[in-house]
C-alpha cells in the first residue's frame, strides 16, 4: 500500500513540477562535470541527495542528461549498475548521531546490499542543489517562505522552485570509492558502517553548503553592535573619551559612525543583480573571461577560511573575482574597498555586494583603528571570506607594487587567533588583453593628476562599453595556510598568544614582511601570459620596435619555449601557445600598425599603441628575466664559460628577484639558470663548443634575432640598476652627502635626462618607486648602509657592480650615461637642460617636441 501510494505521487509530481524543471536554469560546479568527477563507466554510480524532494530528483536527472552522466533510476531494491544509476537520500542528521541505532534508509539498504556481493565497487557521488543563493539571512517574511532550506518541507520547496527556479546551483562532489572506503573501514560492521558513511556525507554536505553559500548572514546592525562592544573598541572609545574631553556617549557615537562607514551590508539579491548585470558588460567589453585553478580554491573553501589576494591593475578587478567565484559556485568575498569609491551610486551598491570601506591611512586616529580592527576580526571569527588587495593601489606601470603591510598584518593577526577553521591566502593575478584605465595611467606618470572617482567619472567611463578589450584573465595561485606558514617561520606563536591573547607574537612585523613579500612572489609565480603581452614582448625588444612578420613570429616562438623552464612553470597560464595565432589576436587589440614591403611586411608599435604596450611587456616581463640577463651577458662578447654566466646570474640575480619578485631563491639561482641555459642550447639560442664554452647564435643566422630580442627584454631595468650604481659610485668619490630622498630624486632625473636623449617614450622607465626598491636591495645585501643620521654610506663592491652593470648596456647607451654622470657637476649643466628641453624647429618651422617627458 505504502508502495503504491509512493508510485502515485511520484507520478503526480512528475506532472505537476516537470514543466518547471524544463524552465529551471541552472549553472554546476565544476563547470567541466566530466573532466573534473572522472568517473569510470565500466563502474556503477549512486547518487545521493542531502533531503528527499522530488523537485531535486527532477532536477539531477535534467542536468544528468544534458551533461552526459549516468542518469538516477528511483528502482529500489536493486544495486545500481553501469548502465542505470542509484539514487539514495541520506537519512535525517540526528539518525546518524544515534549510537547503536541503524538508520534504515535507501544509503544503508544500499550498504547491506553492496556487502552480500564479493568485489562489490560503487562510485558514490554527493550532490547539492541550491535553489538561490541566500547563504540564511531570515529577515523577512519573503524569505520565510521562498528562501532555500534543508527544512523544506513538499509545499515550501515548490514555492522556493518558483521564486529560484532561474538561479539553481549543482555542486557536484567527487565521487567516492565504496571498495575504498572498505578498505579503511576495514573490520567495522555492515551497523557500523551505516552510521558512518551517512554522518562524513553530512560533513561533506555541510562544508559544500558553506562554501557556496557562505555562513549565515548577521543583519547589519547586529554586526556594527557587536563591533561596539568588543573589548578592543570599549577601550579604545573611553581612551578617546578621555584624551579629547569628550563624553563616553560623544565617543562611542563617533565610534558608531566610524563602524557604519566601514561595514558592509550583504544582500544575495544585489550580488545576483549584479551578476546580471556584469554578464552584459562583460560580453560587451570582453571576448571572453579564461580561468584556471578554481578547483583547488573549491576545495580548500569547504575545510577553511579564505583570504584572496589579487594583483590591482584595475577597477574591474575586484568585480570581475566576485563575479568568476559566484559563477562558479563559490560565495563571493567581502572586499576591502578604498573609501574613494564611496560615492553615489556606486558606494551603496558596492557595500551591499560584500564591500568594507577603509581609509588610506589610520595613522592618528586610534578609535577608528580599533574600529576597523575588530569589525576583520569579527569577518574572520564568523567564517566570512576576504579580499583585498596587498599592493595597496592600481599599479601604473602593470608591474606588481610592494606590498602594503598593514591590512595584512591586522588580517594576519585575526587570522592567527582565530579558534574556527585554518585560514587559507590565495594569491589570485589578473590581467588583461587591454586595460581599461592604462591611458590615465601613463598621464599620472608623465606627472598628471590622478583623477577622482565620482559619478561624473563613472557616466564617463560608459564609453567603454562601445570598445573591444579582448580577453580577461583570473589564474589561481598556489595557496598557503597562514598557520602552517607561522609554525614554520614564527616558532612560539601559539604559547606567545595563549600567555598574552592582546599582544602580537615576538617578531611578528618581520614575519609579516616575509609573508608579503612570499605571496607577492606567489601571485607572479602563477603569471598570465597572454597573446597580447608575448606579442608586446617580442615587438618592443626589436630595434626601433619594428620587425619582419617571419621574425617576430620566430621571436614569440622562442618566448613560449621559454616559457617551460620557468619553475612554477604548472601554474602559468598560456591561453594560446601558437606563434603566428598570438599575433593575430594581438595585433588588433594592441594597434599593432603593419606596413606592406615588396620583401615581405613589416609589424611597428609606433605612437600611442607602443607606449600602451609597455604595460602588457610589464605584466610578463619577469617569466623571460632570467635568460634575458643570460642573454644580455652576450651583448659584447660571442664565447662565454658557463661558470662566467652563474657568477653573472648569481650577482644581478638579488636586483632581479626583488624588482620582479621572482619565485626561487639565490641559492637555487644556480640550478635554475643552468636549466635556462639548456632550454636556450635546445631552442638554438645558444650553441655549446667542444671547449665546453657557450657561443651566441651567429649574426647571419635567422636564430640571432631572436637572441638579441631576448637581451633587450631587460634593457630599461639593467640600465636604470646601472645608473642607480654608478651614481652612488659616483656621490661616494666626490664625497657628496647621500641622503635617500636625494638620491631617488637624482635617480629619477637622470633617468628623464636619458629618456629624451635615447628617445624613449615610455614613462615608467623613470618611475621613483623603482629606484626606491633598487636602493632597499643594495641596502639587504649589505651595500649600502643608513646611518643613524640617516646618510647613506656605500661600500666599496658598489664600484664592482656599477662595473658589471655598465657592461651590459649597449655602446650608445654606455656613452650617454657616462657623460650625463660626468658632465653632471659642470656649471654649464644647467643650461644644457634648460636648451636641451626647449622645443626645435622641423623644416616646415614647426616645433618638435623630444618625447619622454
Amino acid at each position: 500500500m505504502k508502495a503504491a501510494w509512493s508510485a502515485f505521487g511520484y507520478i503526480l509530481a512528475h506532472w505537476l513540477i516537470r514543466p518547471l524543471i524544463r524552465i529551471m536554469k541552472y549553472r554546476v560546479a565544476p563547470e567541466a562535470l566530466s573532466d573534473s568527477l572522472k568517473l569510470d563507466p565500466s563502474r556503477p554510480v549512486c547518487y545521493v541527495l542531502p533531503q528527499r524532494s522530488w523537485i531535486d530528483l527532477f532536477a539531477l536527472e535534467r542536468i544528468c542528461r544534458e551533461r552526459g552522466l549516468p542518469r538516477p533510476s528511483r528502482a529500489s531494491g536493486t544495486l545500481p549498475t553501469p548502465e542505470r544509476a542509484g539514487l539514495v537520500y541520506l537519512p535525517a542528521l540526528l539518525e546518524t548521531f544515534v549510537k547503536g541505532r541503524a538508520p534504515r534508509s535507501g544509503l544503508a539498504s544500499l550498504i547491506e546490499a553492496a556487502a552480500a556481493i564479493p568485489g562489490f565497487d560503487l562510485q558514490i557521488v554527493p550532490v547539492s542543489i541550491f535553489w538561490g543563493r541566500d547563504p540564511g539571512q531570515e529577515t523577512s517574511l519573503f524569505k520565510l517562505i521562498f528562501a532555500d532550506s534543508v527544512q523544506a518541507g513538499r509545499v515550501r520547496k515548490f514555492f522556493i522552485l518558483l521564486a529560484n527556479g532561474r538561479n539553481v546551483l549543482a555542486n557536484f562532489g567527487l565521487p567516492l570509492s565504496y571498495r575504498d572506503y572498505l578498505v579503511r573501514n576495514a573490520g567495522d560492521s555492515n551497523a557500523r558502517l551505516a552510521r558512518r558513511l551517512p554522518r562524513a556525507l553530512h560533513f561533506h554536505f555541510l562544508r559544500a553548503r558553506t562554501a557556496a553559500l557562505g555562513p549565515t548572514l548577521l543583519r547589519r546592525g547586529v554586526v556594527i553592535s557587536g563591533v561596539l562592544g568588543s573589548a578592543g573598541v570599549r577601550a579604545a572609545i573611553e581612551h578617546e573619551a578621555k584624551h579629547r574631553g569628550l563624553t563616553l556617549d560623544q565617543a562611542e557615537t563617533r565610534a558608531r559612525a566610524c563602524a557604519e562607514e566601514i561595514a558592509a551590508d550583504y544582500s544575495s539579491a544585489a550580488v545576483r543583480f549584479m551578476e546580471l548585470v556584469l554578464q552584459t558588460i562583460w560580453n560587451r567589453v570582453f571576448k571572453g573571461v579564461d580561468v584556471q585553478g578554481l578547483e583547488r580554491v573549491r576545495q580548500l573553501a569547504e575545510s577553511h577560511e579564505i583570504l584572496y589576494l589579487p594583483s590591482h591593475r584595475s577597477h574591474a578587478d575586484y568585480l570581475l573575482l566576485s563575479f568568476v567565484l559566484y559563477r562558479a559556485g563559490l560565495v563571493p568575498p567581502h572586499i576591502a574597498a578604498g573609501i574613494n569609491l564611496n560615492f553615489w551610486p556606486v558606494g551603496g551598491l558596492l557595500r551591499r555586494g560584500g564591500a568594507f570601506y577603509m581609509r588610506r591611512k589610520f595613522s592618528g586616529d586610534p578609535l577608528y583603528t580599533a574600529v576597523f580592527r575588530a569589525y576583520v576580526d569579527g569577518l574572520i571569527r564568523r567564517g566570512y571570506s576576504i579580499e583585498f588587495f596587498p599592493e595597496g593601489g592600481r599599479s601604473r606601470t602593470g608591474r606588481l607594487l610592494p606590498p602594503k603591510t598593514g591590512l595584512f598584518a591586522m588580517v594576519a593577526e585575526s587570522g592567527l587567533r582565530s579558534k574556527a577553521r585554518k585560514v587559507a591566502v590565495v594569491p589570485v593575478f589578473v590581467g588583461y588583453d587591454k586595460v581599461w584605465e592604462v591611458g590615465s595611467y601613463f598621464k599620472e606618470l608623465r606627472g598628471g593628476a590622478k583623477q577622482r572617482e565620482s559619478a561624473e567619472g563613472l557616466l564617463k567611463a560608459t564609453k567603454i562599453l562601445g570598445k573591444s578589450y579582448g580577453k580577461a584573465y583570473v589564474n589561481f595561485g598556489e595557496p598557503f595556510v597562514l598557520q602552517d606558514h607561522a609554525d614554520e617561520h614564527l616558532p612560539g606563536w601559539r604559547e606567545a598568544l595563549a600567555e598574552k591573547p592582546d599582544e602580537r607574537p615576538p617578531g611578528f612585523p618581520q614575519w609579516v614582511r616575509q609573508l608579503a613579500r612570499e605571496h607577492m612572489r606567489r601571485i607572479n609565480s602563477a603569471a598570465v601570459a597572454s597573446p597580447v603581452s608575448l606579442a608586446a614582448c617580442a615587438l618592443l625588444a626589436a630595434p626601433r620596435r619594428a620587425a619582419t612578420e617571419d621574425d617576430l613570429v620566430d621571436q614569440v616562438r622562442h618566448f613560449v619555449e621559454l616559457l617551460k623552464p620557468w619553475p612554477a612553470h604548472a601554474q602559468l597560464l598560456v591561453p594560446v601557445p601558437d606563434p603566428k595565432a598570438i599575433l593575430a589576436w594581438a595585433a588588433p587589440i594592441a594597434g599593432m600598425q603593419r606596413v606592406p614591403h615588396p620583401w615581405g611586411d613589416l609589424i611597428v608599435a609606433g605612437g600611442r599603441g607602443g607606449v600602451l604596450m609597455t604595460y602588457n611587456r610589464n605584466n610578463i616581463q619577469h617569466l623571460f628575466a632570467l635568460p634575458a640577463l643570460i642573454a644580455a651577458f652576450f651583448r659584447t662578447r660571442g664565447l662565454l664559460t658557463e661558470d662566467a654566466v652563474l657568477t653573472g646570474c648569481r650577482a644581478l640575480y638579488p636586483f632581479l628577484r626583488n624588482e620582479f619578485f621572482l619565485p626561487w631563491e639565490p641559492a637555487d639561482g644556480d640550478r635554475v639558470a643552468r636549466d635556462y641555459i639548456a632550454a636556450m642550447l635546445e631552442a638554438g639560442l645558444l650553441t655549446r663548443e667542444p671547449d665546453e664554452r657557450l657561443r651566441r647564435p651567429e649574426v647571419s643566422s635567422p636564430a640571432y634575432s631572436s637572441f638579441a630580442a631576448l637581451g633587450r627584454v631587460l634593457g630599461e631595468t639593467l640600465e636604470r640598476q646601472a645608473m642607480a650604481v654608478l651614481l652612488l659610485t659616483e656621490e661616494s668619490r666626490v664625497g657628496s652627502e647621500l641622503r635617500r630622498e636625494k638620491f631617488e630624486n637624482d635617480c629619477r632625473l637622470l633617468a628623464e635626462r636619458m629618456a629624451v636623449l635615447t628617445g624613449r617614450d615610455a614613462p615608467e622607465f623613470f618611475d621613483k618607486a623603482l629606484f626606491a626598491a633598487y636602493l632597499d636591495t643594495l641596502i639587504e645585501v649589505g651595500v649600502v648602509t643608513v646611518g643613524a643620521d640617516g646618510l647613506l654610506t656605500v661600500d666599496a663592491r658598489c664600484a664592482r657592480i656599477a662595473e658589471r652593470s655598465v657592461e651590459l648596456l649597449s655602446d650608445e647607451t654606455r656613452q650617454t650615461l657616462q657623460q650625463l654622470l660626468a658632465r653632471r657637476h659642470a656649471p654649464e649643466a644647467a643650461a644644457a637642460a634648460v636648451t636641451e628641453a626647449l622645443p626645435t624647429p622641423a623644416e616646415d618651422g614647426t616645433a618638435v617636441t623630444k618625447p619622454g617627458l
